[in-house]
């Protein structure tokens, strides 16, 4: 049977290759019966593709009689994309991973998901490749999801923050719309406090049995009830230092503001992601 991979339209540059279809090309043939083309061949989604696209071309095909055509369709979407809950995303197209997997004690593994209404993918495609920001947040994606999944305790606190303390980026190799994973290597956890857990991780890119990019990260995991205060200082100190070096800036040049009135008491922040 003849392969077409199936990706995003976004991808046209990459989509041009022999073995490689648009998903525009594909719903074509489909809506105008033209069956032809396709017959005989295996079909299977590839990236830049989200759930809803996924399941139209499938339902599809299935209706016009093309079950050996689809029958590996979901063989790269056999993971469900990480949900909210550890990818701290509320758009499903934003969420650029599976649920991660462990593999070891401190090894980890997910898929990389891309889908083409990605807020990254909106603006900037150059080339076939994947832009290299949609790796660095798909880095920092598998991070979260990983701690939220296997790295905290059942005592965890409901609300948490994650603060990097550094984040190292490292590209190797140009990354396409293929198939990809994200190995994580757990190589530190201590938990100084109670309310807080420090980590040290390394992840690695994987295409085509090779590393194309990676990701070493340190960062801390607090409770957001804690912590949300803090930052709350922190904002007032810094608007505050702001608004007192404007109204100095504008005095020199003889413009005479005033501050607004001072806030009686500021309300911490939910914790964010």
């Amino acid at each position: 049977m003849k392969l077409h991979l199936i990706v995003a339209d976004e991808f046209r540059h990459f989509a041009n290759k022999p073995g490689v279809m648009p998903y525009s090309m594909l719903l074509e043939h489909l809506r105008h019966g033209r069956l032809d083309a396709l017959r005989g061949a295996t079909l299977v989604a590839g990236q830049g593709l989200g759930e809803m696209e996924i399941d139209h071309a499938y339902c599809l095909g299935m209706s016009l009689g093309l079950l050996p055509e689809f029958e590996c369709w979901r063989t790269w979407h056999n993971q469900g994309r990480a949900d909210y809950s550890l990818s701290h995303k509320h758009r499903s197209e934003n969420v650029l991973i599976s649920r991660p997997r462990r593999l070891a004690d401190d090894r980890f593994e997910a898929d990389l998901l891309i889908n083409a209404r990605n807020e990254l993918m909106l603006d900037h495609l150059t080339g076939m490749h994947v832009q290299g920001m949609v790796l660095t947040e798909a880095c920092r994606q598998m991070f979260i999801a990983t701690t939220e999944a296997h790295c905290l305790s059942a005592d965890a606190p409901p609300k948490r923050y994650f603060v990097i303390n550094e984040m190292n980026m490292r590209f190797l190799e140009f990354a396409f719309p293929l198939p990809a994973t994200i190995r994580y290597q757990l190589l530190e956890r201590r938990q100084p406090r109670a309310n807080r857990v420090q980590i040290t991780a390394d992840m690695a890119v994987w295409q085509n049995g090779r590393e194309v990019a990676g990701m070493a990260v340190k960062f801390g995991v607090f409770d957001g009830a804690q912590l949300a205060p803090r930052e709350t200082q922190l904002a007032d100190a810094a608007l505050a230092q702001c608004l007192d070096d404007t109204v100095a800036h504008f005095a020199s040049l003889g413009r005479v503001v005033e501050l607004p009135a001072p806030l009686e008491a500021s309300q911490p922040m939910a914790a964010m992601a």
